[in-house]
Parts: structure tokens; C-alpha cells; sequence
């Protein structure tokens, strides 16, 4: 079974020569064949990965949840393919997850957002508009890699505005101006917030997480709260679990998937149960991101 590498080459804890040195160690001992691709732009993940014969194989992306985003849709089509992850980016959010599952090779669960796959959380409210806000921050030379998040938190803080929503799980309805929406099939997003502790990758549902419009000068201990991962316990936090859920806006809302995003009035999330194949072994992941 053959091994592909697509690379990010500005994902943040990516070193060329080393990444591709401890790739060749550890394919060349276990004497794998493989082939190492770098993304240029944003798609070339996706592309690259679709490009990849339809045969068994791993396909490793090697960056942050975006470029992990773009591999996975880009193998979704087959039934072949075999998702593999080195987390190599600033976040590096599902594989806090995964590194919670068995080793080896497992099925997961899947999301689907409107035509597009997703691995861990979608969100939309605060919390995307301070992933979206981070290409502001990122221009922002002084601001530590590990401090951007947070940063974003600030910078957003003051020019959020609150989203109305009709969000529709079965038979529940909810109406109501949002703080925050995470739609989560992974446990964790914003570079290690535990947002969703209940989630699991392989139990057939989403764990939802909303906050209705709250007043500003309460967000910052509901945010504290969430640091803490106590968040459970504020009055506005309300979880749900289900396997659809369907968000509605009069205006254009914009979700962060996996670090991505997308903008509509209308968004339809599904599980999609049991839908791929994710390798997982751990010594051979760790064999790779070391220094």
C-alpha cells in the first residue's frame, strides 16, 4: 500500500528538509513506497488528492485542519482511499480527538455541510467570526503563533454582531439571535477549546452547542468558562444531539468547517455515519512531527 504526503509548506510547524527526512526514515523502515506533494495555493490539497489513483492508499495531509479539510474532500469519492493526518499546523484541533481512538486504521463518522465533508466542527457565530478573523491577526508579526486565537477572541469581541437564526433539529425549533453555534463531531476547535466533551467520532451523531444573544460584558466569563471547560454549567449554554440540523438566516452567515469557510442563508448538517477510513498509528504520526 502506497503512501502520499500532501504538504502545506506555510503550515506553521512545518520544516521542509526534516519533514521530509523523518518521512523517508519511517516509510523506508517499515519499506513503504511514498510520494511527497506540496500545495502552492488554497485547493491544491483538494485537487492533489483527488488527482491520486482510485486504489488502496493513504493519503496523508501534512499541515493544519484546513489543509485536512481540503484532503479529505478531496478523497471522498472513493472507497479506496484511506485518510491519514500529521498535524503539523498552529491548531491541530481533530487530532486532539483522534489521538483519543485505537490505533491502528478506524472508521469515523463524517459531517456534511451543503455539499462540502467536514472531519470536526462547524461553527458559526462568535467563535467563526474569530477564526475568520485570524488572517487580521496573522498580519500581526508579534503576535506569538500560539497567542493568535485569543488575540482574535479581542479583536472580534468588539465588532461582532449577532446573528438571527432559525435552527431546526427534528422536531425542535429554535428562533433566536446567536452568540455562538458549534456543530460538532470532533471535541475541540480555536486551537484547544473543548468545546464539545461528549462528542465521539463514531457514534452516529453531532453534539451541538448553542448560546442565544447574551449581553457583551457576560461573554467574557462564559469564554473563561469555556477555557476551563466548565461551560456547561452557564444558563445560556444549551446542548443538543441529533444527526441533522438545519440553520436558517434572512442574511448571508458565514461557517467555519475545519477551519474553512462558507457563506449562505441556508445550511443543512448531516452525520453521516461510519463513512471512512482514518489511519492512526500513532508511532508512525509521531515518527514524522518529531524534531
Amino acid at each position: 500500500m502506497k503512501y502520499y504526503f500532501i504538504v502545506n509548506p506555510n503550515s506553521g510547524k512545518v520544516n521542509k528538509s526534516k519533514l521530509e527526512s523523518n518521512i523517508r526514515c519511517a516509510c523506508l523502515k517499515r519499506e513503504i513506497p511514498f510520494k511527497i506533494m506540496y500545495t502552492r495555493k488554497a485547493g491544491d490539497a483538494k485537487t492533489l488528492a483527488a488527482k491520486i489513483p482510485d486504489q488502496n492508499c493513504v493519503v496523508f495531509s501534512v499541515g493544519g485542519d484546513g489543509n485536512l479539510n481540503e484532503v479529505l474532500n478531496g478523497i471522498t469519492s472513493s472507497e479506496h482511499k484511506i485518510l491519514g493526518n500529521i498535524p503539523a499546523g498552529s491548531g491541530n484541533d481533530f487530532d486532539k480527538t483522534l489521538r483519543q481512538q485505537q490505533s491502528g486504521i478506524i472508521s469515523i463518522d463524517l459531517g456534511r455541510i451543503n455539499s462540502r465533508f467536514f472531519l470536526n466542527v462547524a461553527c458559526l457565530g462568535l467563535d467563526a467570526d474569530v477564526a475568520n478573523n485570524l488572517d487580521v491577526i496573522r498580519d500581526k508579526k508579534w503576535i506569538p503563533v500560539r497567542q493568535r486565537y485569543n488575540a482574535g477572541l479581542v479583536y472580534t469581541f468588539f465588532k461582532y454582531q449577532f446573528k438571527k437564526l432559525k435552527i431546526t433539529m427534528g422536531e425542535t425549533q429554535v428562533e433566536s439571535e446567536c452568540t455562538i453555534l458549534a456543530v460538532g463531531n470532533g471535541q475541540y476547535y480555536g486551537g484547544g477549546y473543548h468545546i464539545a466533551p461528549h462528542a465521539l467520532l463514531d457514534d452516529g451523531m453531532f453534539d451541538i452547542y448553542f448560546v442565544e444573544k447574551m449581553p457583551k460584558p457576560k461573554l467574557i466569563p462564559l469564554l473563561l468558562k469555556l477555557i476551563r471547560e466548565n461551560h456547561e454549567s452557564s444558563p445560556y449554554v444549551k446542548r443538543y444531539t441529533d444527526k441533522k440540523i438545519i440553520v436558517d438566516s434572512q442574511e448571508l452567515c458565514t461557517f467555519n468547517v475545519d477551519g474553512e469557510t462558507m457563506r449562505s442563508n441556508h445550511f443543512e448538517l448531516e452525520i453521516v455515519p461510519n463513512a471512512l477510513r482514518v489511519f492512526n498509528d500513532r508511532n508512525f504520526i509521531e515518527e514524522i512531527i518529531k524534531n
